[in-house]
């Protein structure tokens, strides 16, 4: 399967000359266009997570970190999107066998919104027969335009106790898309739309336990053995945004050095490339994306191991990961951050790369899971013997 897996690799860097000259009008569209869908789709590099059993590698997710640099380095969304989609299908992969069978089918699209950050409102549920009727209205549906099925993180109601939590999974053909809805500053072409959903029916073999998610856990009928499996949920929804982050910030310091070869600066009339404080932002720069690249490959094949030693992490173990995962983020930010200050005015133009790639790596360092202070907190309290905060994500 690794053999596979590498040539995967391959094909998502020979994409990159194409997709590079799609990311503007991937932009433009406001959502993956379907060519553009069916070129990553023919990589291979969605069945990277994909269940063997069902015609996918079920590799490291390593893999898809190291393709999602590639993608990367031609269009921020579509490796946003690359990088969230497979981390979804990880959590997929630990819904009941049912629920597998439909959602990994031939033909169905791999992409699979999971909609987990508390972005539902108006959510009415009502328990029925074999499963619930719910309607409701989601935000940040990323790739909806070029999905098949939707996850939805809702709180079901169970008798006399308090409501559960679980993630449903309900077909896109049930939903409206609010295609005017996602005018956003950087990121525009993931199409993280608004969608609405009239009362559906959603039978009960398509909830997965939310508590039973976190703590790494599978659905009972569970078929997939492979340890991609056990990895820590929200572990590898984080490292689902850095690979992304780390990519875009990779494809910054590239294009920033690119541009300062050629830049005569505005203040001394002088070849930027003779400025040593350019010298050393360069080289600075590039040594820290390799680094922080290098970090989340080996912070993934260190988790790996420790699952294959004790077969699940402890909170404080997730806490450090998480932790180091937000401080790479930042680290990646606060280094284009710097580059960025030393191009001036080079930076101000529309619709150049730069100028796309300053907005998108911005958009990116704002999810919340990349947020070092929540995070650390939590680690914080763990440390200290304290009491974790309620409904805190490790």
């Amino acid at each position: 399967m690794e053999a596979e897996a590498e040539k995967v690799l391959e094909r998502t860097a020979e994409l990159v000359p194409w997709l590079s000259e799609q990311a503007a009008r991937v932009e433009e569209a406001r959502r993956i266009p379907d060519d553009v869908a069916e070129r990553l789709f023919g990589t291979g590099f969605f069945n990277l997570t994909r269940p063997s059993r069902f015609g996918g590698l079920g590799v490291s997710p390593r893999f898809a970190w190291e393709a999602t640099f590639n993608v990367a380095l031609a269009c921020s969304s579509s490796a946003w999107l690359a990088g969230l989609t497979s981390a979804n299908i990880i959590m997929l992969g630990k819904f009941s066998a049912e629920a597998q069978r439909e959602i990994f089918a031939p033909g169905v699209s791999p992409i699979v919104p999971m909609l987990t950050g508390g972005v539902g409102q108006d959510i009415q549920i009502e328990t029925v027969d074999g499963g619930i009727s719910l309607s409701g209205r989601w935000r940040y549906a990323s790739g909806v335009d070029v999905s098949d099925w939707l996850g939805l993180l809702i709180n079901i109601p169970g008798g006399t106790g308090a409501p559960t939590a679980h993630v449903v999974l309900v077909p896109r053909s049930e939903f409206v898309i609010d295609h005017q809805s996602w005018r956003v500053m950087g990121m525009r072409g993931t199409g993280s739309k608004n969608i609405a959903l009239g009362k559906t029916f959603v039978p009960a073999h398509r909830f997965m336990n939310w508590s039973e998610l976190q703590a790494g856990n599978k659905h009972p009928t569970c078929p997939n053995t492979e340890p991609l499996y056990d990895f820590p949920l929200n572990t590898a929804n984080a490292m689902s945004v850095l690979a992304p982050t780390l990519g875009v910030a990779s494809a910054c310091s590239d294009e920033c050095v690119k541009i300062m070869r050629a830049r005569v600066s505005s203040g001394n009339q002088q070849a930027q490339i003779n400025d040593k404080i350019a010298q050393v932002d360069a080289g600075g720069s590039a040594a820290t994306m390799s680094l922080l690249r290098d970090f989340l490959i080996s912070e993934t094949a260190m988790i790996e191991e420790r699952i294959g030693q004790v077969g699940v992490l402890t909170p404080e173990e997730r806490g450090l990961s998480r932790t180091k995962i937000a401080i790479a983020s930042r680290q990646a930010l606060s280094s284009t951050q710097r580059l960025f200050a030393a191009l001036g005015g080079s930076l101000l133009p529309e619709g150049t790369r730069i100028e796309r790639l300053f907005r998108d790596i911005h958009a990116m360092s704002s999810h919340f899971l990349l947020q070092p202070e929540p995070i650390s907190e939590a680690y914080g309290r763990l440390l200290l013997g304290l009491e974790l905060a309620p409904g805190t994500r490790l």
